[in-house]
């Protein structure tokens, strides 16, 4: 490819990323559709050109954004889907296994995620790792006043707003895992619908990652969840939010939702047996959906995930039937 066209096609693909940024910003309802294939023109942009190239493109599109809708909007494309995107075909060029790139991605859009909560937090005041009570409580005040509007019991009120009320003290200690968990997930969507875009656009692929079924994680990820544990421990002799039992129960939510995704993958795996369940399409995507919101069956799946780091219930129990 030519200097000269390698330019030309950076700048359509840095242009069609602003493009469906701008879309995601306008449209309120389909906007979230176009938000998710926002990062696939940079994904492309990294993958066929060399990282200055790349980095040049991503360039001239934030700039675009700026010119259109202000800094701040700048600052969410470029950390928010731009890093991200020519990340993820940079790191595609380099690795064969699509899991190794999917984990590098995922810490690379938790560096930017976090850089990005920084800067807002300095250009608006706001810390979301340690949110000021006072605005805490005129939130939950302004939220009940309504509840009261609507003719709900004092009792009813009470009850719900001291659960409420735990839940808001709960979310600065959880910050870590919940943008962990939103860092994992926007990488996966951004290289499943970037792999989906690049097999009908043709050119260099994605590196495949397994199918769901067959998700297994290590056995050492147990070992997390003993140092969880104790960190916990540690942590609550002194009877406060102290680092030592922060850094137990973030890491201990995110084990668990590790051995979720486990448990998950056993029972997709097993659904998918089409000898055994011929409806197995719609069973285990509603299994799936009733796992996830029933939290008995979420403790079940739990279960069944650490059983199955141990065991591999797939190899003792499974046929080779299953997709």
């Amino acid at each position: 490819m030519t200097s000269t066209r390698s330019l030309v096609e950076s700048a359509l693909l840095a242009g069609f990323a602003v493009v469906l940024f701008l879309a995601a910003h306008f449209l309120p309802l389909i906007g979230v559709a176009f938000s998710l294939l926002a990062p696939a023109p940079l994904v492309i942009l990294g993958l066929r050109h060399d990282l200055k190239k790349a980095t040049l493109g991503l360039g001239v599109s934030t700039l675009l954004v700026a010119s259109l809708l202000g800094p701040l909007s700048a600052l969410f494309f470029v950390l928010g889907f731009g890093v991200l995107g020519v990340g993820l075909g940079f790191l595609a060029k380099r690795c064969e296994k699509g899991v190794e790139v999917l984990l590098y991605g995922i810490l690379l859009s938790l560096g930017s995620k976090l850089l990005l909560m920084v800067i807002a937090g300095k250009v608006t005041g706001i810390n979301p790792f340690q949110l000021d009570g006072a605005e805490m409580q005129s939130m939950i005040d302004k939220i009940f006043l309504f509840y009261e509007s609507t003719g709900m019991s004092k009792e009813s009120i009470a009850a719900v707003r001291e659960q409420f009320a735990e839940s808001l003290r709960l979310l600065p200690v959880i910050f870590p895992t919940i943008l962990t968990m939103a860092a994992a997930l926007d990488c996966y969507l951004s290289y499943t619908i970037s792999s989906f875009v690049l097999k009908r656009v043709g050119g260099t692929p994605l590196p495949p990652l397994p199918p769901f079924s067959m998700w297994r994680f290590p056995k050492s990820v147990f070992g997390a969840l003993v140092a969880s544990i104790l960190l916990s421990l540690f942590g609550s002799q002194s009877g406060e939010w102290n680092f030592a039992l922060r850094a137990g129960t973030n890491l201990r939510l995110l084990v668990n939702f590790l051995f979720l995704f486990q448990g998950l993958s056993l029972i997709w795996y097993f659904f998918s047996q089409k000898a055994r369940f011929p409806f197995g399409r719609v069973l285990r995507t509603v299994a799936i959906i009733v796992v996830v919101l029933v939290p008995l069956f979420s403790t079940i799946a739990v279960m069944a995930g650490i059983g199955d780091m141990w065991l591999d219930f797939r190899r003792r129990f499974g046929r080779s039937d299953a997709s």
